[in-house]
Formats: C-alpha cells, sequence, structure tokens
C-alpha cells in the first residue's frame, strides 16, 4: 500500500479520503486519520474494503490497473489475517436477495434520501464515530439530542457513506396502515436485522423462534467488523421497551451498534433499553449548528441565491440568530432562500425561533379560502396512529379529491408522503406534531 503511496506522488491522507467519499461506487469511506493508519501504521487495517477505497483512488493517480491492483490488495489483506488469526476469511461473494443490502432495509430509501438532502455541519461527529470503530473492536456509539437536531440524518448520512453498514430506522412516520412491513414493529424489526447480520439463513417467521435467532447472532463473534446502525429507540411506543433484553451489555468482537434517541434532561433512555451511560463506549451529543454550517447550508444546499447570500457579509450571521442554530429550522429557512422568500431586506423581520415562525406561516395560511379545511386535515392527521391514507381524508365533509391537492399543496412543507403510490399523509417531523398539539 506505501508502495503504491508513493507511486500516486504521495496525496495529503485528508485528500484520499475526500476523493473516496466523492465516489459512491467505492465499497467504504474511511476518514483521513484511518486512511494514515493504513498507509503508515503496522497493524493490519480492520476493514478490508476501507483498504480497497484507498488502493483503488491511489492506484488511478499513479496510472495502474485498477482492478488488478484491487484484487491483489484483497488477497495480501486476507493473507496478512489469515497469518494474524490462523483463520482464513470468507471470499467476498455477489449479493443475492436477501443479503444486507437488500429486503427490508430498502423499505428506508425514502426516508434516507429525505434525512441526506440537506445536510452541513457535523464533520466532526461524522469522523468521531468512525475513528472510534476504527480504534476498537466492539461497543455502542449512543448519539443524542433535542427533537430536530439531526440525529436521523447524521446516521443516514453515515448509512450513505458506508455502504457496509447495515441499519434500520424506528420512524414511526414511515409506517404505513395496512403495509407489510412496519418499522415500528418488533417482529419486522428483528427480522431486518436477521436478515442483514445472518443473510445465509432465511429468518423464522416471527415470535419466539425469531427472538431466539437474534439473539443467537447479536451475540456471536464475527470475523470482520460489523456496524448496526438502529435510529430512534425512543420511538418504540411500548412501555417498557420491547427492546429491552435483546441488546448484550457487552457486544461480540467486531460488532458495533450505533443508536440514537432524544436528550431526556439528566435521565438517558439507554436505560428504557437496558444499558448504561457507562457501557457506551462513545456518546455524541449534537448541539446546534455553528455559522460555518450555516454558511454550508446556503453555498451547497440553497441553489445559485444561496450560494450568492452565503458569501454576503451579514448574511450568515443573521441567519444563525434567526434560527438560533436550530437544524430544524435552518432547513426551512435554507429553503426559504432558494425559492427566494427570504432576502437581506426581509430576514430581520423573520420571527426568531421555530414557533414563531410557524405562527407566522399558520396565520398566511388562515387568509385562504381553504383555512378550515387546513384546519381539518392537519386535525385529522394529528390524531392519527401512523400515516392517514387520502381516502380518510376525503371523507371530511367539504373535501374532493381537486381540493384535497391543494390544501396538500399548501401544507407540502410540514407533510410527508409515504405508502404505496405515495397516497397517505404524516407531519415530515415530530416536531410538527407537538406544535399543532400545542395549538388546539
Amino acid at each position: 500500500m506505501y508502495e503504491l503511496y508513493a507511486h500516486a506522488s504521495a496525496p495529503a491522507t485528508d485528500e484520499i479520503s475526500d476523493e473516496i467519499k466523492q465516489d459512491d461506487f467505492l465499497p467504504d469511506a474511511p476518514s483521513g486519520d484511518t486512511v494514515r493508519r493504513i498507509l503508515s501504521e503496522p497493524a493490519l487495517p480492520r476493514r478490508a474494503e476501507a483498504v480497497v477505497s484507498v488502493a483503488t483512488v491511489l492506484a488511478r493517480r499513479a496510472g495502474r490497473d485498477e482492478r488488478a491492483v484491487v484484487n491483489s490488495v484483497r488477497q495480501l489483506w486476507a493473507s496478512a489475517l489469515t497469518r494474524e488469526t490462523g483463520h482464513t476469511p470468507a471470499p467476498p461473494s455477489p449479493e443475492a436477495p436477501g443479503s444486507s443490502s437488500g429486503g427490508s432495509r430498502r423499505f428506508f430509501h425514502h426516508l434516507l434520501d429525505y434525512h441526506t438532502e440537506k445536510f452541513a455541519g457535523r464533520d466532526s461527529e461524522v469522523s468521531a464515530i468512525r475513528d472510534h470503530i476504527d480504534g476498537h473492536d466492539r461497543g455502542y456509539v449512543f448519539v443524542d439530542g433535542l427533537s430536530g437536531y439531526g440525529k436521523t440524518s447524521l446516521l443516514a448520512v453515515l448509512v450513505r457513506q458506508q455502504p457496509g453498514y447495515l441499519y434500520h430506522f424506528i420512524s414511526q412516520r414511515y409506517k404505513t396502515a395496512g403495509s407489510a412491513f412496519d418499522p415500528t414493529r418488533l417482529d419486522d424489526l428483528l427480522s431486518n436485522l436477521c436478515e442483514q447480520l445472518d443473510p445465509h439463513r432465511a429468518a423464522p417467521i416471527g415470535g419466539r423462534a425469531l427472538t431466539d435467532r437474534f439473539l443467537e447472532v447479536v451475540e456471536s463473534d464475527r470475523e470482520n467488523p460489523t456496524v448496526l446502525v438502529l435510529d430512534a429507540i425512543d420511538e418504540v411506543d411500548e412501555h417498557p421497551s420491547f427492546l429491552r433484553g435483546l441488546l448484550p451489555r457487552r457486544l461480540p468482537k467486531n460488532l458495533f451498534v450505533l443508536l440514537s434517541a432524544r436528550s431526556q434532561g439528566d435521565r438517558s433512555y439507554l436505560e428504557e433499553v437496558g444499558l448504561t451511560p457507562d457501557g457506551i463506549g462513545l456518546r455524541v451529543t449534537l448541539s446546534g449548528l455553528d455559522t460555518d454550517a450555516v454558511r454550508q447550508l446556503l453555498l451547497h444546499h440553497a441553489g445559485p441565491a444561496g450560494a450568492a447570500l452565503g458569501q454576503r457579509p451579514g448574511f450568515v450571521d443573521a441567519l444563525h440568530d434567526v434560527s438560533e442554530g436550530d437544524p430544524f429550522y435552518l432547513r426551512f429557512l435554507v429553503e426559504d432562500v432558494e425559492q427566494g422568500r427570504l432576502t437581506p431586506q426581509n430576514i430581520r423581520r423573520t420571527p426568531n425561533g421555530l414557533y414563531s415562525y410557524l405562527d407566522e406561516q399558520f396565520d398566511q395560511l388562515h387568509r385562504s379560502v381553504n383555512s378550515g379545511l387546513h384546519d381539518k386535515v392537519l386535525g385529522m392527521i394529528l390524531e392519527a396512529y401512523g400515516p392517514l391514507h387520502r381516502d380518510d381524508l376525503l371523507r371530511i365533509s367539504g373535501l374532493t379529491g381537486g381540493t384535497l391537492e391543494q390544501v396538500v399543496r399548501d401544507l407540502q412543507r410540514f407533510l410527508l408522503r409515504t405508502g404505496e403510490r405515495r397516497q397517505s399523509y404524516t407531519f415530515c417531523h415530530n416536531r410538527f406534531r407537538e406544535y399543532f398539539r400545542e395549538k388546539r
């Protein structure tokens, strides 16, 4: 690897890492620090796919045959692992239906698209998580923060950067009545995780057999590092949580579990799933975004208008002051900039804080001819257990198919369309649900 690095003119390790991140087809995205360890430290790199990604970029820079280099690197890594452990690693095999990249986890593609669309300001947290995993042989990582502070977005970005990560997002917003897959249901969660952790065996249909299979695979040592992302463990709506007792206090060798939950003051949600703070290898608490993150959002996620305003003196500071660094509120302000609704001329009139902003938004909606229908649609969605199908909404007196489409367009930034043919509606975030519940 070092010889290949020298022939590639010895680029900076962060430069190699950045180039890898820009290629969605590479199998792993190591941080700059991990690239440095791969190239300069005598210890065998723990993830073959990280070595493959580095080798691919170096081969390109050195003008070498990528495929030949990758095949050679894989063989050398496997040989070194055999000498170190005495075990020959299983060769990589083509993915088949039911493997870790398919099956039930395809259900979350829409969620990943939404949560990675506008993301900035968490590079240090992403690097901290990946560096912690690279430097240990097992353990828990716990991400917490206030509602709307980007826990799901952070984990979605990690999943997109690291195609080998396994994942399940416990999302009330993405469940659909009558669907064959409900991300908040225990059997669906366990079967999805078993499918990814043990892809070569069919998971039991449900019940005790499925729980036993999960406990078996989650307590077994693994040949290669495996990272499992389990988002929003606080969205399990049963008490006690059905996850209690399913996560071992000490994970087996080469298994990492990334958990997330909302902050609960001095109390940790970890207790609800049978874990304790002192059993967590790394805790990442998300705070508000700083001005540099706001600038990155404008430059890269708000179109030409945002790119121009991101360079304008005073605008970034004003946007940060108005949003108070709240990532959830910033997403909507950035959309306003992109659409030309928020400018240097009116930013100082924009309300500070999300709820004041929403009050202003709904004052405007209440002046429209459909004001009463807006309230009825939102009220019905608020009371629903999971997403509501459009057929249910059409039971509202005075609401026709055409009028529903107009009402939904008026409310589209607050709603998430999901389910078959995207004909079911729910709030795109719990903070909207909390806001509307307070206003009733």
